[in-house]
């Protein structure tokens, strides 16, 4: 069985992969946890919990994992921004590590896996095609978003330690589904506000950009990619092929989600979309982004299953008002 180690396990995206490792049966997994009590729901999930109150300055627990069951694929989905630098440093450590025991045994044995989750946010916001074999930076058809700014470096970081390790970088589209969790800043003053009948029909201004037409992908459709990544990472590394995917499924007017999301809330009054004024996440939520992930189609066979976030909405909007 593949042993995989999850940073982020906790997380909205990560949590979702590890119980979608779990029920394939072909994993064994581990989850960092950085309290006593995560670490519990991780274990009620069959998922090895891996208490490690700090990765970043205090990683030994984790890295301890890594060596003594021999992990083969450690996947960071964390969100720990330039964090991250440290974390593939330590993990290239040990990937070394397993390199130079192999090669005082006499044989070439399999590289230490990493797989890292970026974001389509590192094009930037153009109304232009792009695709995930173009550029990113500060001289790319875009900028990228401010607030990720940083992860193009990062990414340059990993690809270049290929030699010690096998690498992939899969950037997902603005998560959607289930609880929500990287919207709730924008819909949970909106559903409120329905639940409060005297305030029903006031105008609740959003921070968003309100021509923005952002990138989408349902939480569910990208850890099926993420497990996808981890069965063909040591089939396509050394092969030449570009280890760097965009996941996306649908692009949506973040205009009409919101209206449509009022209208399933019963809302009667108006939503003012106002701009994101500046603010670093508001402005990579707003991102627009027509991009194409028929790459990881085709070489990770990666084969997703929800169509959008308008077509179902009313499923969505429900899952929200649940997890309130």
């Amino acid at each position: 069985m593949t042993k995989v180690l999850l940073l982020g396990a906790t997380g909205y995206l990560g949590n979702n992969l590890a119980n979608i490792l779990v029920r394939n049966g072909q994993y064994t997994v581990y989850g960092v946890a950085r309290t006593p009590t995560k670490a519990k729901q991780l274990a009620a999930q069959e998922i090895i919990p891996v208490l490690c109150p700090d990765p970043i300055n205090e990683p030994s627990a984790y890295l301890s994992i890594i060596r003594s069951v021999h992990i083969d694929v450690v996947v960071d989905v964390a969100g720990a921004n330039d964090g991250t630098y440290q974390i593939l440093k330590d993990v290239k450590s040990i990937g070394q590590e397993r390199l130079d025991n192999y090669a005082k045994a006499g044989i070439k044995g399999p590289k230490l896996g990493f797989i890292y989750c970026s974001g389509t946010w590192v094009h930037g916001s153009t109304e232009a095609r792009v695709n995930d074999l173009d550029s990113v930076g500060p001289d790319a058809i875009a900028p990228p978003a401010p607030l990720v700014a940083w992860r193009v470096a990062l990414e340059n970081s990993i690809l270049n330690s290929s030699d010690v390790l096998d690498v992939m970088i899969l950037r997902p589209a603005l998560l959607y589904g289930r609880e929500h969790t990287i919207w709730t800043p924008f819909l949970a003053p909106l559903y409120d506000v329905t639940q409060n009948q005297t305030q029903n029909s006031k105008t609740i201004k959003i921070p968003l950009d309100p021509g923005s037409k952002p990138a989408l992908v349902h939480v569910d459709d990208a850890a099926a990619a993420f497990q996808c990544a981890i069965e063909k990472l040591t089939v396509i590394s050394g092969t030449g092929v570009y280890p760097v995917f965009d996941l996306m499924t649908s692009q949506e007017s973040m205009r009409d989600i919101f209206d449509a999301m009022a209208k399933s809330w019963g809302f009667e009054g108006e939503v003012e979309l106002v701009g994101h004024g500046g603010n670093l996440f508001n402005e990579a939520m707003s991102t627009t982004f027509r991009g194409s992930a028929a790459r990881a189609k085709q070489i990770l066979g990666w084969g997703p299953k929800r169509g959008g976030f308008l077509g179902d909405v009313d499923v969505y909007a429900a899952a929200f008002a649940a997890s309130r």
